[in-house]
């Protein structure tokens, strides 16, 4: 796999990230997929007890993750996170140098993680907001497709739109997001002018990744209509089409359609951790997204890193 700009500035062989997912997002997968050269990245929730302490959580799954690995990973960083500050603090007091910045305006905290020498990528949906980061001197954007699992821009731009139209409007490396599972997606992210992409749900049906096994299960048997987006709108959000999900796609969020608080108690993450880290896919959701119906079996890392670099130089040679 050819290296590009993303693989310099992230000292990566590979350019290809793990989405930091919510809960799931453990150390032992973040050090399989650095070891495998490519980035891990660490969510601070992964594995957290529900009465836990985040902050605590994050520094020692940080800890555990230096003594997996020496190579470098990031960590996931929302940030309106009310507890936003410490997680900082954290990071930079155990020296995390790279950080995925998501959820909010580039122009929050990217001055105070680049005056800890920390490179800073910011996941956007839109071509304005890309702009805007740059602006702000993060790193490398992330296109957030609408193909993506979770919550989801609200203007529903496709990946295979998205990042073109960034990639010509940004002079910073753009790494693609949203319904790449395969070698496949990797060569046609690269097509259309990214210089890596970032996968989340093809981690999650690893070995290594600590989500429940009857959620790695249903991703193998999701076909390609497997996921469903719910929450209106104004919070778009994909997540596996399951029971759940079906009865809140046709009932709608209780709350008014706007109300964050509603998302919160219907979407949010507390419910996803119900599915995705304990199993139960009837009463909980789970964010997955839509390249999910091309996963076929759970393997390890080091598997799916050998699948995606052996399969995209054969499909470079093949489109040459």
């Amino acid at each position: 796999m050819r290296r590009t700009q993303v693989c310099s500035t992230l000292s990566i062989t590979h350019p290809i990230l793990q989405a930091g997912l919510p809960w799931v997002s453990n150390p032992e997968l973040v050090a399989a997929v650095s070891n495998a050269g490519g980035l891990g990245v660490l969510h601070p929730t992964a594995g957290l007890d529900l009465d836990g302490d985040l902050v605590s959580n994050l520094q020692a799954n940080i800890r555990r993750v230096q003594r997996l690995t020496s190579n470098p990973f990031g960590i996931a960083l929302y940030l309106p996170h009310p507890r936003i500050e410490e997680m900082i603090g954290a990071a930079t007091q155990d020296g995390v140098r790279i950080a995925i910045t998501y959820g909010g305006s580039a122009a929050l905290y990217t001055g105070t993680l680049k005056e800890h020498d920390i490179v800073v990528l910011h996941q956007v949906s839109t071509v304005r907001h890309a702009r805007g980061a740059e602006a702000q001197g993060v790193d490398i954007v992330i296109a957030d497709g609408f193909e993506g699992g979770g919550l989801r821009g609200p203007d529903k731009v496709s990946t295979m739109v998205l990042v073109p139209q960034m990639v010509a409007s940004v002079s910073i490396p753009v790494i693609a997001s949203g319904g790449v599972v395969d070698a496949r997606g990797v060569v046609a992210a690269r097509a259309l002018g990214a210089q890596g992409v970032q996968m989340g749900s093809r981690f999650v049906a690893t070995q290594e990744c600590i989500s429940h096994q009857n959620f790695k299960e249903a991703l193998v048997a999701a076909i390609d209509s497997g996921t469903i987006i719910v929450g209106g709108d104004r919070w778009p959000t994909r997540i596996l089409r399951n029971g759940m999900a079906l009865r809140m796609k046709e009932n709608g969020l209780s709350g008014p359609e706007n109300d964050l608080d509603a998302w919160e108690a219907e979407l949010g993450m507390a419910v996803a951790r119900s599915a995705m880290l304990e199993g139960n896919l009837e009463e909980g959701i789970a964010y997955t997204g839509a390249g999910t119906g091309l996963i076929s079996e759970i393997v390890t890392v080091a598997e799916v890193f050998k699948d995606l670099v052996d399969g995209g130089q054969a499909l470079a040679k093949q489109l040459a």
